[in-house]
């Protein structure tokens, strides 16, 4: 019984993880129709911007938060400037839909060897937040786990304060339900979708570091939260962020009983027979989301 709860509870933490991290996917399909199958290495980025500052400072809690802010900050401007520059461009001709799926796969592919010429090949990993933990009703807890449990709420409550309550996320809300009735009303929607790639790339950077903290780095595992994340928007439905958050704890609660049960080379296999599943019942995932 007491595995049982303390894999649960370890599902909680990485399925926190996985919805911040399917986040910023699920805000540039939600907002501008546009996969990003780059998505994972953007999230690598982030995580080795913050290992590159944490190994050239003391380190203490102020770096840390230095490495996250810088990561964020340059991942922003990055996501703000890739879409002036190439998404923009390419979502005003025809077949973008197309196009747009092939140079974000392509960038990725590029950032990706990238990556490796300026870090190289050998694992690195962030350190941890708190090196204790403790103990509550019998169950193990890590502070580590702990805190980015904390981090990851306060960034949800952050975004969907930021979607309801000022102008600019309202009016990225009224671009997701119809990009033509939001022009009509004087919204740039260049402007808007610009914002979108920004945001989500600063959201995606943070989710990077977080995953740096609980797992390894190597310039190739983005692709790893690639499939991750691109699993968890279709399994909560596509656009929906309150699916995406639902589906990442599902699935994350469903690795880590699969790894107490059946080892973790079972984890994938479940995990998209379930997905199989899903879909073949409820095509549009499990909370709906954009057609």
């Amino acid at each position: 019984m007491e595995s049982f709860v303390n894999a649960i509870v370890s599902g909680l933490i990485s399925g926190s993880l996985y919805a911040v991290m399917a986040l910023g996917l699920t805000i540039i399909y939600g907002i501008s129709r546009v996969f990003n199958f780059g998505h994972g290495v953007v999230a690598l980025i982030g995580a080795y911007i913050a290992w590159a500052i944490l190994q050239n400072l003391v380190f203490s809690t102020a770096t840390y938060i230095v490495g996250i802010v810088v990561s964020m900050v340059f991942l922003s401007g990055f996501g703000y400037l890739l879409y002036l520059l190439t998404i923009g461009p390419l979502l005003r001709k025809p077949g973008w839909e197309i196009s747009t799926v092939l140079f974000m796969l392509g960038l990725g592919i590029m950032l990706e060897n990238i990556i490796l010429q300026i870090f190289g090949p050998r694992i690195k990993s962030l350190p941890i937040f708190v090196s204790d933990h403790f103990r509550l009703f019998g169950v193990r807890v890590n502070w580590h786990d702990l805190v980015i449990l904390v981090l990851v709420i306060l960034i949800v409550i952050a975004l969907n304060y930021f979607f309801k309550a000022t102008k600019t996320g309202q009016a990225m809300r009224a671009v997701s339900q119809s990009v033509e009735g939001a022009n009509v009303v004087g919204i740039n929607i260049n402007w808007i979708f610009g914002l979108t790639f920004g945001l989500a790339f600063a959201v995606t950077g943070f989710s990077g570091v977080m995953l740096g903290t609980k797992y390894y780095l190597d310039p190739h595992i983005g692709w790893d939260w690639m499939v991750i994340g691109f699993v968890i928007v279709c399994f909560g439905g596509l656009g929906s962020v309150s699916g995406a958050i639902l589906a990442a704890l599902i699935l994350g609660i469903i690795e880590a009983l699969s790894i107490v049960y059946f080892g973790s080379v079972w984890v994938w296999p479940i995990w998209f027979v379930i997905f199989v599943i899903i879909l073949l019942v409820r095509p549009q995932g499990i909370l709906g989301g954009r057609s």
